[in-house]
């Protein structure tokens, strides 16, 4: 009761207070005066902490990047919002109360949400213009499970307000998620259900959600919960297409289910109706996966054709994983590309992202204390098992791994019913085949082993009771040998959350004691259901049924990999994977928002899956790194992420979906390029160092400032780009980094530009020292001392530690954060040495920044001493000097390894004659050449078998329906 209470005392303050994204300690002291009297059994200083957690969040800004050519576009502030105050925004006054009372949303995230679905409104076209035909395609990115689905249904509230009177959602392949679409619609949209077909007209109408709300502004499902989209089903509601009021349908990615809906569309007068389409999962079935250009595949010929049955029509996507949506054809206007605006939406602080699962976005590389690497499964269900292979499954051969993790599941709802979240929903994840006979004999295996711990606990059994007290308090420790795991405790996991960096993540995470969890236990067990979720079993996840809280270990393959949320997941056991990018990190229901119960969440995962996981953020980083770049560089979606990072034994998306990748054109322009990933081999570390000590004996002469080298580096100038291109195309990376940074691609890049503009003539060239570091802390090792050309250049060696990587990596060399070797004022060291003026550069960026943050108070205005790199590089750097900056490379760092939380010497050291390794970085100036050269994205040779059933069977098979 008291945590209700706290919540109502919040609700009352909220409200005196009002939508602010930030309050002041004085108004938040205010709003609990005000209602002091009504709570005088409540900690008034527990509710301020709360409250003030809640208006301090921070929201990191969303990024957009627009085609200038978008006619119909900025309809309403092109106007300084007149248009937009013309109109009643009665669906979105609605939804955002419903965020804010019942889904308890932080104002700063409404009023995000408010800002985003305004910009994508505003970049469709307003649908008040009946006499123009409009078509307009948009993609939204996001994280998994980071809430895109309320993004969208806030666009479709705001879409119908002005004017947009149809509503097509595409949810996904599978029943399920369309269905579960389908309700979230309805609770969050059309405020009623439609579980009772007959009870769906407006005056019979069962309000839920938004509806018990307000229940006057008034919308149609032509879909239901219970069947996609019939023409049978439509007639039967007695539905009226012609209707002024907006319409909804929810369906399907399904080749039957859009053929029917086309017929049935093609016999209507649609000359009135504007149409939003939403694409959830878009780069999932709609992308075109034809090898014939000419010819569309099915799903995606079918969307084409819905869409171009309206003379005004705006499509938008929404993914995690946007490989397939940039890799689609951008000379096909009638194709699905993004071509008018792309949204990157900023990661949430609250959100649970792989980088924090990881430890990629941290200083020391720390992840959250949550991994657990699982290592005894293989009897159990072997990495090549086959379809017939199921006899080997058997109780005896359960590994102890999962018999803890259903364990840890047991003690993780009992620690959220101590803290007050026993009416919340509890899932765990159990995905270890795809195979359906497989999934629904492990649920009986399951099923059998949890009535086994639920009836020892129900029977007050004492050794059930040392064995989840033990669980609770001391670290677990099974197998032996090679085979030996070890598992923190939750006393353990739970401090080192509270202790770590993530402020927002820890908000309210309290520890709780054994005799507490303890008392819980009954209760926990006797609601706890095992389900298997495939086609083959009658299972299915019932949250709506369960007001009080949803308890269920739910055992499945596709069908819980893409879309379908599990609330409350906490324990994810997790060994059956995709080796494609998308489909992987996909299948990572595990992400998302976990609010006061971080500490209870656990992923059992093999060591394998973890580095695919850790590789593929990196790709993903620097996808969204590339769309920052264009952002601020007020570049357009047809630019947008022609090359994408790849990793050895992995896939980027099907290999159906890029054969419009085999070459694509790309600019270095404006860029900083960087050696992330060196082979660590002791061949590679010699070749290098001789190719660049061969090269800088060829530069001559070096630039001397007073007759001094710099103590940051030595510095030649006027360098030929002959020289430039004979060293890059000859210097040796590793193979993972080919793709990202092809050196043959970019030796051509250069001399396209010296030879059709006459740019990128004579560089700069650095060859740093950290010199300066050393005089002021005076210390270094021997190896950190270098001596190149024939030791006529020494100096102190630049510190780039190791990333941990997995051991079948052993001869690579990926530098800290992966693309970290360049310091922030690195390129700015010429321009600083030959007393080229950066000021005027420096105040233009101050300005922009301020600009931005008069604009969103989340954008920080800028505060360091020298301006920003991309500026300069756009726009100060002049393009006849670019600039080469190497860099020796302290050898002891690439000999340490962070891997899995424990850092150790790498006794297999390459490297014995302690001979520095040598990378590079290069600042490209702005370009004329922006179409760039000719890049294979991906050679697609392997892999294709091994993945078709994950990604190719859902995307050209569909069984027939009605």
């Amino acid at each position: 009761m008291m945590v209700q209470d706290i919540e109502k005392y919040m609700d009352y303050c909220r409200l005196f207070i009002g939508e602010k994204c930030a309050v002041t300690d004085e108004e938040i002291d205010e709003a609990l005066n005000q209602f002091a009297n009504m709570f005088t059994h409540i900690d008034k200083l527990e509710v301020k902490k709360r409250l003030m957690s809640l208006y301090t969040l921070p929201i990191a800004p969303y990024k957009t990047i627009l085609d200038n050519n978008n006619p119909g576009a900025g309809w309403f502030s092109n106007n300084n919002y007149a248009r937009k105050n013309e109109i009643e925004w009665s669906f979105w006054n609605r939804y955002q109360r419903f965020l804010r009372d019942k889904e308890k949303y932080q104002p700063g995230v409404i009023f995000q949400l408010d800002k985003l679905t305004d910009e994508i409104l505003d970049n469709l076209y307003d649908p008040a213009l009946v006499d123009i035909n409009f078509s307009k395609k948009g993609l939204v990115v996001g994280q998994v499970q980071s809430g895109k689905t309320s993004n969208f249904t806030g666009l479709i509230c705001k879409a119908v307000d002005a004017g947009f009177n149809v509503v097509i959602v595409f949810a996904g392949i599978l029943d399920d998620l369309r269905t579960q679409t389908q309700s979230r619609l309805e609770k969050c949209f059309l405020g009623f259900t439609t579980k009772d077909i007959r009870r769906i007209q407006d005056s019979e109408r069962i309000g839920i959600g938004v509806g018990l709300i307000d229940n006057k502004p008034i919308a149609h499902a032509f879909t239901t919960v219970v069947s996609d989209f019939k023409e049978s089903t439509v007639n039967s509601l007695g539905a009226n297409f012609q209707t002024k009021e907006p319409i909804l349908f929810v369906v399907k990615k399904n080749g039957r289910i859009l053929a029917n809906l086309k017929k049935w569309l093609s016999k209507k007068d649609l000359d009135g109706k504007s149409v939003l389409f939403i694409d959830d999962e878009a780069d999932n079935a709609s992308v075109n996966t034809s090898k014939d250009k000419n010819k569309a595949s099915s799903i995606n010929n079918k969307i084409r054709e819905i869409l171009s049955l309206f003379r005004r029509n705006a499509y938008v996507g929404y993914t995690a994983t946007p490989y397939a949506n940039i890799f689609i054809d951008r000379t096909d206007e009638k194709d699905l590309f993004p071509r008018h605006f792309i949204v990157n939406l900023p990661t949430p602080p609250a959100y649970l992202s792989p980088e924090k699962v990881f430890g990629l976005d941290t200083e020391d590389g720390q992840p959250l204390p949550i991994v657990n690497i699982v290592k005894d499964y293989k009897d159990f269900v072997p990495d090549k098992h086959k379809l017939t292979d199921v006899e080997t499954l058997s109780y005896q051969n359960i590994p102890e791994s999962l018999k803890y993790a259903i364990r840890c599941f047991i003690l993780a709802c009992a620690v959220r019913c101590v803290r007050g979240q026993d009416n919340k929903h509890n899932s765990m994840l159990i995905h270890l085949s795809r195979f359906q006979v497989w999934q629904n004999e492990i649920k009986l295996l399951v099923e059998r082993l949890f009535k086994f711990y639920q009836s020892d606990i129900l029977a007050d059994d004492a050794q059930i009771y040392m064995q989840l007290k033990k669980d609770f308090e001391e670290n677990y420790i099974c197998g032996t040998g090679n085979l030996q795991m070890e598992y923190k405790s939750f006393l353990q996991t739970t401090a080192e959350v509270r202790g770590s960096q993530y402020s927002v993540i820890k908000q309210g995470i309290e520890s709780v004691s054994w005799n507490e969890v303890k008392k819980y236990l009954y209760h926990v067990v006797s609601k706890i259901e095992v389900k298997a979720l495939n086609g083959a079993s009658s299972d299915s996840l019932a949250y709506e049924e369960h007001k009080d809280g949803y308890y269920v270990i739910a055992i499945g393959g596709d069908k819980l990999s893409r879309g379908l949320t599990l609330e409350g997941l906490t324990i994810s056991y997790f060994l059956r994977a995709s080796k494609m990018y998308d489909t992987l990190m996909q299948m990572g229901r595990w992400f998302g928002y976990r609010p006061r119960y971080v500490d209870v969440c656990r992923l059992f995962i093999s060591e394998e899956i973890s580095s695919w996981f850790k590789n593929i953020t990196m790709a993903n980083n620097e996808l969204r790194e590339d769309f920052d770049y264009l952002w601020e560089s007020h570049g357009s979606p047809q630019q947008f992420a022609l090359k994408v990072r790849t990793s050895p034994g992995l896939l980027i998306t099907s290999p159906l979906k890029m054969f419009s990748t085999k070459d694509v054109q790309v600019s270095w322009a404006s860029t900083l390029v960087e050696t992330y990933s060196l082979r660590r081999t002791k061949e590679s570390i010699d070749n290098n160092f001789k190719l660049t000590s061969d090269f800088l004996l060829s530069l001559g002469d070096r630039y001397m400032k007073d007759g001094k080298d710099d103590p940051r580096g030595y510095l030649w100038i006027n360098v030929s780009s002959k020289q430039i291109c004979n060293y890059i195309e000859h210097f040796e990376i590793a193979d993972t980094s080919r793709i990202k940074m092809n050196l043959e691609k970019m030796s051509e890049y250069i001399q396209s530009c010296v030879n059709e503009h006459g740019e990128l003539k004579f560089w700069r060239v650095i060859l740093r020292n950290n010199q300066e570091l050393h005089d002021n802390h005076h210390t270094n090792s021997d190896k950190s001392v270098y001596y190149l050309a024939n030791g006529i250049l020494p100096g102190i060696c630049t510190n780039r530690t190791r990333v941990g990587i997995p051991e079948q990596d052993d001869n690579v060399y990926n530098l800290k954060n992966y693309h970290l070797i360049s310091g922030p004022k690195d390129e700015f060291i010429d321009m600083d040495i030959l007393g080229e003026d950066l000021t005027k550069a420096l105040d233009e960026t101050i300005e922009i920044k301020k600009e931005l943050h008069a604009k969103n108070p989340n954008v920080k205005e800028w505060d360091k001493k020298y301006p920003s790199p991309t500026l300069v590089r756009q726009k100060y750097r002049s393009p006849n000097n670019p600039l080469l900056i190497i860099y020796p490379l302290n050898p002891e760092k690439a000999n340490v390894i962070g891997f899995d939380g424990k850092i150790k010497q790498d006794v297999e050291c390459f490297n014995q004659n302690d001979t520095p390794f040598i990378g590079f970085a290069i600042v490209f100036p702005n370009s004329k050449n922006s179409k760039g050269v000719k890049y294979k994205v991906n050679e697609v040779k392997d892999l294709i078998d091994t993945e078709i059933n994950f990604e190719e069977t859902n995307d050209n098979h569909y069984p027939d329906e009605e």
